[in-house]
């Protein structure tokens, strides 16, 4: 078998190329992606392409609502499975983290969570959970555990999500579980989505009224899409 000259037939990737333009006017850029890996991942594109639809018959998608650079690491995502949300300085080996580093980084995730329930792309959704515990758990100096995500990062998520998503259930329990009463002063507390206090609220009765909390980083599998 080993010196056979026949081989099994691959996908042919030279046809059907797809051109989405994301974004409005000058600051608009156009990406060139594979059909196959917009509608083997994303339900939005599945539909978006089907041929009865002019998108589909043009091989063209517009997006006009969409941020370029956000889209970009999602188009990475398809060809490489890799979230390129890490700013480059963190490459640098003396390089110490600090929290400018990881809010920009945990807002570019939320807009990334965003965007692929939007897309309706769920493992990629699952993708971006786990990034985001990834940064969390980054080290800033001797004795600090982690970063919570930042106010931001947690307005995006509320603003571009469901009621019933499972990264808003993720970020109440989140907090619910490391919250200290620093994070919510009488200065900041109303930087946070009502929707999100309320939630956190039901948890912390939850727990004072006797029910276990577990760290919500041990396992993930409760906040997945893909289950």
């Amino acid at each position: 078998m080993g010196d056979e000259i026949r081989a099994a037939r691959r996908r042919r990737i030279t046809n059907n190329i797809i051109t989405i333009t994301v974004g409005q006017g000058p600051e608009s850029e156009k990406f060139l992606v594979h059909d196959f890996l917009l509608k083997e991942n994303s339900k939005f594109f599945e539909a978006a392409l089907n041929r009865q639809w002019i998108e589909g018959q043009e091989k063209k998608v517009n997006l006009p609502d969409d941020d370029p650079l956000i889209f970009s690491i999602y188009a990475d995502w398809l060809f490489t499975g890799k979230i390129a949300s890490k700013p480059e300085q963190l490459e640098q080996p003396e390089y110490e983290v600090n929290w400018p580093d990881v809010s920009e980084e945990q807002i570019i995730q939320a807009e990334l969570y965003v965007l692929g329930e939007k897309l309706m792309d769920d493992a990629f959704c699952d993708c971006i959970l786990r990034a985001l515990v990834e940064v969390g758990k980054m080290k800033a100096w001797i004795g600090h555990e982690g970063y919570m995500p930042c106010r931001t990062a947690i307005r995006i998520i509320y603003n571009g999500t469901t009621h019933d998503s499972p990264m808003r259930k993720f970020l109440v329990d989140m907090y619910g579980y490391h919250g200290g009463k620093e994070s919510f002063t009488e200065a900041n507390v109303y930087g946070y989505p009502q929707e999100f206090l309320a939630g956190l609220v039901g948890s912390l009765i939850a727990k004072r009224d006797g029910q276990t909390a577990e760290n919500p980083e041990d396992n993930l599998k409760p906040y997945f899409k893909c289950n």
